[in-house]
């Protein structure tokens, strides 16, 4: 009978079979190493098929327009393409500028593996497509005001028994603990819920004060710092409340977090909150404000520049602010 492994082992080689052969029915060159490369990013074998087959088009468009290999491609030829399939494929914005980030992923590969001297599509950002639309960015002071308020009238308070008007317990005091602890990791790594709920244990060093964040669908793997208050933090989760859990692996044991409720109960907190990705906008904000775009990109686990590009417009909104809080007019 064939093991768990041997057969985990077995379905992902037939996936990576079926990957190469959507490649080579694309026309994609190079799709042996092009499909590995995609899967080191932990890119999804559904979508790489997709991106065979995004990457086959241009290929077989730049052989008929420009009787050209993708490896001799200039800027002018991505261009050209990206008019094409504006023009006579009617594809929207949104549907170009992914296909122009599937060609990024594409050169990208080629670059590094010395096939092409140089990335033609680097140096170009489709204009009319919507961009992300930032939330009120937080400031530092107003994060940690929120962070303290939970402290205080949700985790100190759960801790002394205190009681709502019915004479019931606020909440269970591990519950509060746990999501005080996802609170300050929203806050100061700026962490997305998926990333949250892979932590295991030993992703937390706390004697060297840093956490390591594992690789997702759209984000890169890091290994960021934690805040001094955060060892107190983790501390206090860890000693007292994870034993009440399930004992599991995972840093928040599998109890499920209802962030949902969670989100309800900060902005009735604290008005100024509104998700926790408010919280992560402000956080990569801040970086991109002290440390700049390119540690912004890694601490963010962005895979492109352009998505950290993204906030600089909320780097400017918060200018404006500082402007008419300390300069008014």
């Amino acid at each position: 009978m064939m093991s768990s492994k041997e057969r985990a082992y077995f379905i992902a080689k037939s996936k990576a079979k079926n990957a190469n052969q959507a490649a080579r029915a694309a026309g994609l060159p190079h799709y042996e190493g092009f499909t590995a490369y995609l899967r080191a990013r932990n890119i999804m074998e559904q979508s790489i098929k997709g991106y065979a087959r995004q990457v086959g088009q241009f290929t077989s468009w730049l052989k008929a327009h420009n009787d050209k290999l993708p490896e001799a491609a200039e800027k002018k030829d991505l261009l050209d393409y990206l008019q094409y399939l504006k023009e006579k494929r009617q594809h929207a914005g949104r549907t170009r500028q992914q296909a122009l980030g599937i060609l990024r992923h594409y050169y990208t590969f080629l670059y590094h593996t010395g096939q092409t001297a140089t990335n033609p599509t680097l140096l170009i950002k489709l204009r009319g497509t919507k961009s992300k639309r930032l939330k009120k960015i937080l400031s530092t002071q107003e994060t940690d005001e929120l962070l303290d308020l939970h402290y205080e009238l949700k985790v100190r308070h759960t801790a002394q028994g205190k009681t709502n008007r019915k004479g019931q317990f606020q909440s269970c005091k591990h519950i509060q603990q746990r999501n005080h602890l996802i609170l300050s990791l929203f806050i100061y790594q700026g962490l997305k819920r998926a990333e949250l709920l892979s932590l295991t244990i030993e992703d937390a060093d706390l004697k060297k004060a840093t956490i390591k964040i594992k690789a997702q669908h759209k984000s890169n793997a890091r290994t960021l710092p934690l805040e001094a208050l955060q060892i107190g933090i983790f501390y206090e989760y860890l000693q007292q409340s994870r034993p009440l859990f399930e004992q599991e692996n995972d840093l928040l044991i599998n109890s499920k977090p209802d962030f949902h409720t969670m989100t309800a109960d900060l902005r009735k907190l604290y008005p100024k909150f509104t998700d926790p990705l408010q919280l992560r906008a402000s956080i990569i904000t801040r970086w991109i404000q002290t440390e700049g775009l390119r540690k912004a990109q890694y601490k963010a686990g962005h895979r492109y520049i352009s998505s950290t590009e993204e906030y600089l417009a909320g780097d400017l909104e918060s200018l404006k602010d500082d402007i008419s809080r300390f300069h008014p007019l």
